[in-house]
């Protein structure tokens, strides 16, 4: 994902305000307390890093974090509870583990870029920043959170089925089908000269 562009961030202001008005994606009864934490403490280390600089370096790590922050606890919050916690695509971990380790990733790395703000250290930030682009991509575009609160309800479809995590009406997750074989099985056939 390209980095947004400067003069499409939002400001410290807007930012700063769109934090608090995440409280309540994080009220969502079906949140449960393992993702919540984490959720605010990312929160509250977006704000901190706010707090120590106004620079576009803070700004891009905020709107980063929030946009990401947005979309996949807003997806996590459109699964079932159960399909949630318990089940496990083959290869993979349920959906609230992984969303509880890509959090305790992403504190470890606003933690980091907190860390470079403080110590003026622009090769580190910049390092932490690619890891913000590269880890924690996101197809919403932070300057349009600033404008309407964010809920399942309000996410982008695409953002939802690019993570694959679109639920139907049913309720029944729609996971990706891989491609299947051929079902005769036969192999292409050699033409004789």
């Amino acid at each position: 994902m390209e980095a947004p562009q400067r003069a499409a961030l939002p400001t410290n202001d807007e930012l700063r305000r769109t934090i608090n008005d995440r409280e309540t994606m994080l009220a969502d009864p079906t949140l449960t307390d393992v993702i919540r934490v984490r959720a605010e403490r990312t929160l509250s280390s977006t704000v901190a890093i706010l707090d120590l600089s106004e620079g576009d370096p803070a700004r891009e790590a905020a709107a980063r974090t929030v946009a990401w922050l947005a979309e996949s606890v807003g997806a996590y919050v459109r699964l079932p509870p159960a399909f949630a916690q318990a089940h496990a695509p083959v290869g993979r971990h349920a959906p609230l583990l992984e969303l509880a380790d890509q959090l305790d990733l992403l504190g470890l790395t606003l933690d980091h870029v907190y860390d470079a703000l403080s110590r003026s250290d622009e090769e580190s930030l910049a390092r932490q920043l690619d890891v913000l682009a590269e880890r924690f991509p996101a197809d919403t575009d932070p300057r349009n959170l600033v404008q309407t609160p964010i809920g399942p309800e309000h996410l982008d479809d695409d953002a939802v089925r690019s993570n694959g995590l679109d639920v139907g009406d049913d309720g029944i997750p729609r996971v990706p089908v891989p491609e299947q074989p051929d079902p005769n099985h036969e192999a292409p056939s050699e033409e004789t000269p």
